[in-house]
């Protein structure tokens, strides 16, 4: 007997594939295949060539279908043999459902006859990804109760009211749980980090140290031009936070000297909250 006589047991889905119809393209979307799938690929030798795409796919997916050639041409020929099949399945298999892969609108009358006479349903589908996505898997929007369609879309509503109070309590939060602090000094320095409500915490006078000339050109390494310290003070004068002196460097310097200044001077910039 044939390999495609065997019977197989709880088979899902049958797709039968006119190849010679719609080629690679008909068997995008074999990935998505559930395991108990079957699928029957009719093809001649006119028709006989696969896109690595869709090899690809069959690899990654463990699939691999059944094979017919086309022994005998003529007019209309495959088309004949693919439906005496599917009749021949519909006898011997447990099929939920039955697809002819093909954009052939002449198989609508074996399609009609089938479900007519013999109460069986087959469909007939461009792509097996279009056979897979008209699938029904999970319960649509349209097939819920009614009180729970009611309750989803009141949420979906109430969810942007949500997410703007959300964000309004974590700015309110951020604001009065700490304050911004920004200091500059030579070298090593000590955080400290204060909540507004608590006291107050005032550096000593004499740890501050302003930032000259001099100590730019002490700081960055190798050695820069009066010229060069001289714009990087402006830069660090100007700026109240780490980012702000880093984006006044860019504004004058090129990247490789940006990240080298600012690495330098960055031991100095003390940030407490950007």
């Amino acid at each position: 007997m044939s390999p495609l006589g065997k019977r197989l047991i709880n088979t899902m889905r049958l797709f039968l594939i006119d190849y010679e119809n719609v080629n690679s393209a008909g068997l995008h979307g074999i990935g998505q295949a559930e395991p108990d799938d079957r699928f029957i690929l009719f093809y001649s030798r006119e028709a006989n060539t696969l896109s690595f795409e869709i090899m690809d796919e069959m690899i990654g997916a463990n699939i691999m279908p059944e094979r017919v050639c086309l022994e005998h041409s003529g007019k209309n020929a495959l088309d004949f043999q693919l439906v005496t099949f599917l009749g021949y399945l519909i006898a011997k298999e447990k099929a939920d459902t039955y697809y002819i892969i093909s954009r052939d609108s002449g198989f609508q009358s074996a399609i009609l006859f089938c479900q007519s006479y013999l109460g069986v349903r087959v469909h007939l589908k461009p792509s097996i990804k279009a056979a897979i996505g008209a699938s029904p898997k999970k319960a649509k929007k349209k097939d819920l109760p009614q009180e729970s369609a009611v309750t989803l879309k009141k949420a979906a509503k109430a969810q942007p009211v949500l997410k703007k109070a959300k964000k309004a309590d974590e700015k309110a939060e951020k604001k009065k749980g700490k304050a911004a602090s920004v200091s500059l000094r030579k070298k090593a320095t000590v955080i400290q980090v204060q909540p507004v409500s608590g006291p107050v915490y005032t550096v000593p006078q004499e740890d501050a140290v302003p930032i000259d000339l001099e100590t730019v050109l002490t700081l960055v390494q190798p050695a820069v031009n009066v010229d060069t310290a001289t714009e990087i003070l402006h830069c660090l004068q100007k700026s109240h936070s780490k980012t702000e002196f880093h984006n006044a460097l860019q504004q004058h310097f090129d990247n490789d000297n940006v990240k080298q200044y600012y690495h330098c001077m960055k031991p100095c910039f003390v940030t407490f909250v950007e």
